[in-house]
């Protein structure tokens, strides 16, 4: 495994998928998506071994490309921001954190709980995770948890709160201003003024990338974002690889367990994950193990396009499943080291090759972490 600090040099355009232009504000999304950071690197890469133009000729051969040029099996396994020293990750769904200002939090954890007879919901599972608080208090929002609080979340226990923080802590939203152009004219368009978020990332604060592959760029400059913003990349330093190395592994006899995304689900199911869906009886079946999904806590989906640089043309609109989010499984039969397999390749070995959204593999979508659950 690589891991990779990457360090901004200047704002990233790190924009959202949605419609913008005149009159409109288009979002900044963050951290950025495993495509954006993937792509960036195999750019670089191809740049370095001076294979663009390959792929610009011959668009169907990207994929080849790619192959001989970073490793039959190179994807992006995880997504950090490491600040001030401590690495840190989105909260996890079955994690509920209350109250408002850094100093003020609470943290509370959801527990899947049978539904009382006589009360129906359009949910499928046996269960539903239940948030048990004394009063109603509001969330708090765009919660990262550190490295050590994932640790104790991930082994059954509730991390505290000095082990979380807010967005606001790591970067600051820069608002821009921008007028379009007439492509043929090259002058201004009428009514076409529009505001877009940059990123600007606090001080000592860095992207931490954890790849698979071989001939990864260890030095150098990417460009990342719109705009290619520049971004500095070196190799990590070796303690946090140790961190990062194994995070999440699952063990032997668990009879139940969590699945939580480490980057974003792109699923042909929607919510569920490939494997265990309706299809499949909500029952995951690896190499021996069977397992049956009963309980899911999920953030609101969101929506994932982009730019086809080989075909020059945009990348279909797809829907995705933050990371973070969480599924309960109890296992039937076999053993649970079995889950291996997963945590190292992610869950395309569950999907059919055949699946439009396995061309995806690669932008580092679909990897997973596991804990125990009792």
């Amino acid at each position: 495994m690589t891991v990779l600090t990457i360090t901004p040099v200047d704002v990233l355009m790190l924009r959202g998928n949605r419609l913008f232009g005149g009159a409109v504000h288009g979002g900044a999304h963050m951290p950025p998506w495993p495509s954006v950071v993937t792509g960036a690197v195999i750019s670089r890469a191809l740049a370095d071994q001076n294979r663009v133009g390959h792929v610009t000729m011959a668009p169907d051969q990207a994929d080849r490309l790619v192959r001989e040029a970073l490793g039959e099996d190179f994807c992006l396994r995880s997504l950090w921001i490491l600040s001030r020293g401590t690495l840190w990750f989105p909260a996890p769904a079955d994690l509920v954190v209350l109250g408002e200002g850094k100093d003020a939090l609470t943290v509370r954890r959801m527990v899947p709980r049978k539904l009382p007879s006589g009360l129906a919901t359009s949910c499928p599972l046996e269960m539903l995770p239940v948030l048990d608080v004394k009063e109603r208090r509001k969330p708090a929002e765009s919660v990262w948890l550190s490295m050590e609080g994932w640790q104790s979340h991930l082994q059954g226990a509730l991390p505290q709160a000095s082990q979380v923080t807010t967005a606001d802590q790591l970067w600051a939203v820069d608002p821009r201003l921008g007028i379009a152009l007439d492509a043929g004219s090259r002058t201004v368009k009428t009514g076409a003024i529009y505001t877009t978020d940059a990123v600007a990332v606090k001080a000592d604060t860095h992207l931490i990338a954890a790849f698979c592959g071989t001939n990864i760029p260890t030095e150098g400059l990417l460009r990342l974002g719109g705009d290619g913003r520049a971004a500095e990349i070196r190799q990590a330093d070796p303690s946090i690889r140790e961190q990062l190395e194994g995070f999440g592994r699952p063990k032997a006899g668990w009879k139940g367990f969590r699945m939580i995304l480490a980057t974003p689900g792109l699923f042909p199911s929607g919510w569920l994950p490939p494997g265990a869906d309706q299809q499949a009886g909500y029952m995951l079946q690896v190499d021996g193990l069977k397992a049956r999904l009963v309980a899911a806590a999920i953030p609101r989906h969101q929506v994932i396009s982009g730019w086809d640089l080989a075909e020059q043309v945009p990348k279909p609109a797809q829907k995705v499943i933050p990371a973070g989010a969480c599924y309960w499984f109890t296992v039937d039969e076999g053993d649970s080291a079995a889950l291996q397999r997963l945590h190292e390749e992610g869950l395309w070995p569950l999907m059919e090759k055949q699946h439009p959204v396995y061309r995806r593999k690669r932008e580092g979508w679909n990897h997973v972490w596991f804990g125990p659950w009792t």
